[in-house]
């Protein structure tokens, strides 16, 4: 088979990359989706933004005669136990949607398909390598073990966070926190539990909790909690999840009115992001490029967006624009730090449980002082001890920064040096982050 472009990953950010591309020309486009049935993700409400996007790809209509429910907003005890209101019908497009994820997903990805995308459901990509003519040649297995060759000019790795394509090219992903959705799906038995359109999120002190409604006659309650936590708590257990539920001031009162709960889903929703997102006649979209906080509620929109953003690049690319892919990974860099800071300044609204390892690490709590002088003395263990650190940035730079306290020098100091090194537009907060993180895994020391 030979084609002009070959999407890894059939999911929401692989559709919306191959609509993207089918809206500028006859692209011969091939979406390899390993599984054949839908899977549970994350990712239930729609708010009003993403119809633009859907305008743009060409698809709102057909989803619009798809009957999900419709989303008035959020209602949130965040700062306080007072539930405050956000409406969608203050903002542009005016509704949202209550989505059933799984038939969203195969939805847009049959849209994809009706506009000529060639969709090959039960295909999992299992290697790849480079033609002599700068293409790729991928090998791709069926669910009888079947190999075949497939020639693409241009690879869009849209497998999730596991990021498959991009691994195999020496990408790493990079977490920056160990956020954990803990997930239960109720029936309602008609009475008026949520029966209003909004999304339901309360703050506690070891997390957060949120409730939405869901086709079917169904809600999902779901408990933002990081792994450690959980594991302190015992939270991954039915009986001690149900306990935490029933202590919350709103979601709690939920329960009266729901029956029939399904098993306890556990799913990672940490922030993730890939330290290369692009190289050489590749690029990676979606949750394969970076992961957001649930919080956010914009999981579909970068999906949707990077599609779009990832089929302008590559037209681009094809027009003549050499350097499309490079300009691709800073953008998507940019749109990543951009986010980190709104992340924090929305955490940062909740000051009820200062002491709570949840919220310090997501609100800008650090004890390292500017003027702290940090020494960094290389050996084999304090190496080994290093290489198993990936988190906040790739090991690279955790390693530029441990090589940039080998002479005694002030937190400060490091960070105006490693940000003069590496060039790129980051915040001083962020190296500032990983120097206390080197310095509680114990690889450097305050002197």
């Amino acid at each position: 088979m030979e084609l002009d472009v070959a999407i890894i990953g059939g999911g929401p950010a692989g559709a919306a990359t191959a609509l993207a591309l089918l809206n500028q020309k006859n692209w011969r486009i091939g979406i390899f989706e390993m599984s054949t049935q839908p899977i549970f993700r994350i990712g239930e409400s729609l708010p009003p933004s993403n119809q633009f996007l859907l305008a743009k790809l060409g698809v709102l209509d057909s989803f619009k005669q798809e009957g999900h429910l419709p989303s008035l907003g959020n209602a949130s005890a965040w700062g306080g136990d007072t539930l405050a209101f956000n409406d969608f019908w203050t903002s542009m497009g005016g509704q949202g949607w209550h989505l059933d994820r799984s038939r969203f997903d195969t939805w847009l990805l049959g849209e994809a398909a009706k506009r000529g995308a060639t969709v090959m459901g039960g295909r999992q990509v299992v290697g790849c390598s480079p033609t002599t003519n700068g293409e790729w040649n991928l090998r791709v297995k069926d669910q009888q073990g079947n190999q075949t060759q497939v020639n693409a000019s241009i690879v869009v790795d849209a497998s999730g966070s596991r990021s498959i394509f991009s691994h195999w090219q020496g990408s790493s992903p990079i977490p920056m926190d160990n956020l954990l959705g803990l997930a239960s799906v109720f029936s309602l038995d008609g009475t008026e539990a949520l029966k209003t359109h909004y999304t339901l999120i309360e703050a506690v002190e070891f997390g957060w909790w949120y409730a939405a409604r869901l086709p079917k006659n169904r809600v999902i309650i779901t408990l933002m909690c990081d792994r450690d936590l959980v594991q302190k708590y015992q939270l991954s257990s039915r009986e001690n999840w149900t306990t935490a539920l029933e202590q919350t001031h709103h979601v709690q009162r939920l329960l009266k009115g729901l029956i029939h709960p399904i098993k306890l889903q556990i799913f990672p929703a940490f922030s993730q992001y890939l330290d290369q997102t692009s190289g050489k006649n590749w690029l990676a979209v979606g949750d394969a490029a970076c992961k957001f906080d649930p919080l956010s509620s914009s999981g579909i929109y970068k999906a949707l967006s990077s599609g779009i953003q990832a089929a302008d690049t590559i037209k681009n690319f094809k027009d003549g624009q050499d350097n499309a892919f490079v300009l691709y990974h800073q953008q998507t860099q940019h749109h990543f730090e951009k986010y980190l800071e709104e992340r924090r300044q929305y955490y940062s609204q909740e000051f009820r449980w200062p002491l709570s390892p949840f919220w310090q690490r997501r609100q800008g709590y650090l004890t390292l002082s500017p003027t702290t002088i940090l020494s960094f003395q290389s050996s084999p263990q304090v190496t080994t001890r290093l290489k198993r650190l990936n988190q906040y940035f790739s090991n690279k730079d955790l390693y530029l920064l441990c090589q940039l306290c080998q002479l005694s020098k002030p937190a400060s100091e490091v960070v105006r040096e490693f940000l003069r090194q590496t060039n790129r537009k980051l915040s001083a907060y962020r190296p500032i982050e990983a120097l206390q993180y080197l310095k509680d895994k114990q690889v450097i020391q305050a002197v």
